[in-house]
């Protein structure tokens, strides 16, 4: 998996050429000469030497007819050989693989292993890898028999700015089976004190009298015009990853989406909203909507959590006929009128944001609740309007640092990603993929997360009402602890959603959310990063030796072994104010150098690291880079007249980081992985 992401990487910046095609990168060898993937031989040891699967064989120089002569010979008849690329890409079975691998000319064999993604690690952090590489769902997948379950035939309404179906990772036609513009999302707002530029009428938008059915222009290749909040979001859901080779994409990639413009950055109107909800419910049965995703909302208020507003009734309607409405919980933080109130109705999903990394912690910005749950989750079929509502979410997705589709052409949320503390797309996305995707954050991002589980589990159960698939997104959901007013049952785990859907029995977790006591600070995923082994973080552990008077910080990595030219590692946490950092980096010539420093907030707004000195020691063991820092000197940063002894350190995190180029051409310095964790008290 890590080589096919290492050939995107190639992709991206010939400069990494040389570097990832060292020794040190390359699989256990049959032979001195060709690269081989380990977990070609894993494969095909748990599936019998008669189990085939795809593999991509690199030649030395482009192959010819000795080359396909010699793969006919070891049975091998028939795959796709790439015109401008030395390979081929055929099926293989394992004896296959022993013959091909001693041919001439051959360097190297992979399998086709799945890629993975900055959306990917949100991905893998709900456990919708984990649950595509199960063979039990697999093998229970009755809709769609001997395909892992991928939300296939499920359809998606979008509920939006709009989509770019031009993007390939959302393809008119394919994976937005109608996109459609509203003349609606243009009339004038009536709330009180918003300033608006200039809008049409209803009575403007018909040219005779009586009563008609609202306008629509369909079948558009593009109908997010001037946002790309629509986008980013729908692709979160359900983008194929396709413009980058699978390197990106959503949640539920065999899923179509539905897509209706409602409204731009400037804001959704009500009317069109609700012209949104009248589409879908007319065209339901033609593209078999069994979702809604509404990445908007509204502050609180009695009105809006009338049962009778206008959206509310929309979405009991949608609750009504058998699709599950999910809504996002806001954006207002932690105040008593932060939650959206459509997201509170007891036939909805509300869906609060959390990190996709170290504990899944709750965004800052995700909207609290009032209470922890005093209405109902479920709303029976059809759906009590006398119940209360529940003024709190009902799950957490990931919404923080989301990499997804970006919009061709101008657009708030493509502008968003350049900004530092938002995105920052030049230094976390490959540069052959920025004209393509970029980052966004917030709730609007965390709801299509769960929209794409949602539609995996319809996949899974298509028999499922949206009151069992909310009651089942709850009973499985990833325990964290914080009140059910911040997160809501827990964190969405997709795999044992899908299984609980299919009747299975639970699993693991994908991730434990709950810190260890005594355990490391940081905890990461593996295999969520681009690049080599010693890109990958596991752990992080702070630690306190008294008598040497030094703060330890010791770096856990997949495989240390693999660090390569200008690779870097920071472990940083603050203390009051100050955010102190040790480094380690590889310089071009080899040797590691280790610095340590403090944050400094440019004038741009940026985050520099600004370099004091030597930390006492560091040293590569195994697979830990372990670097010791005396007290004094963080006390000298820190405030010289007291000592950080006796407290607590917050923002514990790290980034693993690889650069593109060279230090003396200037290079472009990526961020490969990250994790952050939890406090830790010096003593």
């Amino acid at each position: 998996m890590k080589t096919i992401l290492r050939a995107a990487i190639i992709t991206a910046a010939a400069a990494l050429v040389l570097v990832l095609a060292s020794p040190a990168h390359r699989g256990t060898s049959a032979s001195s000469a060709v690269s081989v993937d380990p977990q070609l031989t894993e494969f095909f040891a748990a599936r019998g030497a008669g189990a085939t699967v795809p593999v991509v064989i690199t030649y030395r120089e482009k192959p010819g007819a000795a080359e396909f002569s010699r793969l006919d010979l070891a049975g091998i008849t028939k795959g796709f050989a790439t015109r401008e690329l030395p390979m081929v890409i055929a099926d293989m079975n394992a004896g296959q693989l022993a013959l091909v691998s001693r041919q001439p000319g051959v360097v190297s064999i992979y399998g086709n292993s799945l890629m993975q993604t900055f959306t990917n690690a949100s991905r893998r952090f709900i456990g919708v890898q984990q649950m595509t590489g199960d063979t039990q769902v697999t093998k229970a997948n009755r809709a769609n028999p001997g395909f892992p379950i991928s939300g296939r035939g499920i359809g998606i309404g979008y509920i939006d700015t709009g989509i770019d179906a031009t993007h390939k990772d959302l393809t008119y036609g394919r994976k937005t089976v109608q996109n459609v513009i509203q003349p609606l999302s243009e009339t004038v707002v009536s709330d009180a004190g918003l300033v608006l530029g200039v809008g049409v009428s209803v009575g403007d938008l018909l040219n005779s009298t009586g009563f008609v059915p609202p306008i629509y222009v369909e079948n558009q290749q593009m109908s997010d015009l001037e946002s790309g909040h629509g986008t980013h979001g729908a692709a979160v859901a359900a983008g194929t990853g396709e413009q980058s080779g699978g390197f990106y994409g959503g949640v539920a990639r065999g899923a179509h989406l539905i897509g209706v413009n409602a409204g731009n950055e400037m804001g959704l109107p009500l009317v069109a909203l609700i012209g949104a909800f009248d589409y879908l419910l007319a065209n339901q049965y033609q593209y078999n909507i069994r979702v809604i995703n509404n990445s908007w909302g509204s502050r609180l208020s009695a009105a809006r959590l009338d049962p009778n507003y206008p959206i509310n009734v929309a979405s009991r309607t949608a609750h009504d006929r058998n699709i599950v409405v999910v809504f996002a919980a806001g954006n207002a933080a932690d105040t008593a009128t932060s939650i959206n109130p459509y997201s509170t109705m007891p036939w909805v999903v509300s869906v609060a944001a959390g990190e996709k990394q170290g504990l899944g912690s709750p965004a800052d910005f995700s909207s609290r609740g009032v209470d922890n749950g005093t209405g109902t989750d479920t709303a029976g079929m059809p759906a009590d309007t006398s119940l209360a509502p529940n003024l709190r979410p009902d799950i957490t997705a990931p919404g923080v640092d989301i990499k997804s589709a970006r919009l061709r052409g101008a657009g708030l949320t493509n502008t968003l990603g350049t900004v530092p503390v938002i995105g920052n797309d030049l230094t976390t996305i490959p540069p052959a993929y920025l004209p393509y995707y970029t980052t966004s954050q917030g709730t609007s991002f965390a709801a299509p997360h769960v929209s794409g589980v949602v539609a995996l589990m319809l996949e899974a159960n298509p028999l499922l009402t949206p009151d069992e698939v909310v009651t089942l997104l709850r009973q499985t959901a990833n325990p964290m602890p914080y009140a059910e007013r911040v997160v809501g049952a827990g964190y969405v785990d997709a795999h044992n959603a899908v299984r609980a859907a299919l009747g299975l029995t639970a699993v693991a977790h994908p991730f434990d959310l709950i810190p260890e006591d005594g355990g490391p600070e940081i905890v990461d995923l593996s295999d969520d990063q681009f690049g080599t082994g010693a890109q990958d973080i596991r752990t992080v552990d702070f630690a306190y030796d008294a008598a040497a008077g030094q703060l330890v910080y010791t770096l856990t990595l997949a495989n240390a072994a693999e660090r390569t030219p200008n690779s870097s590692w920071t472990v940083s946490s603050s203390f009051g104010a100050k955010t102190i950092f040790v480094s380690a980096s590889v310089s071009e010539t080899g040797p590691l150098v280790y610095k340590y420093g403090q944050f400094e907030t440019l004038p741009s707004g940026t985050t520099s690291q600004a370099s004091k000195g030597t930390p006492d020691s560091g040293q590569v063991s195994g697979n830990q880079i372990i670097i010791r820092l005396a007290v004094s000197k963080i006390n000298a940063l820190v405030d010289p007249n007291s000592t950080v002894v006796g407290t607590t350190s917050k923002n514990t995190a790290a980034k693993a980081q690889i650069l593109i180029g060279t230090s003396l051409s200037g290079g472009l310095l990526l961020n490969s992985d990250s994790a952050s964790g939890k406090d830790f008290v010096m003593q």
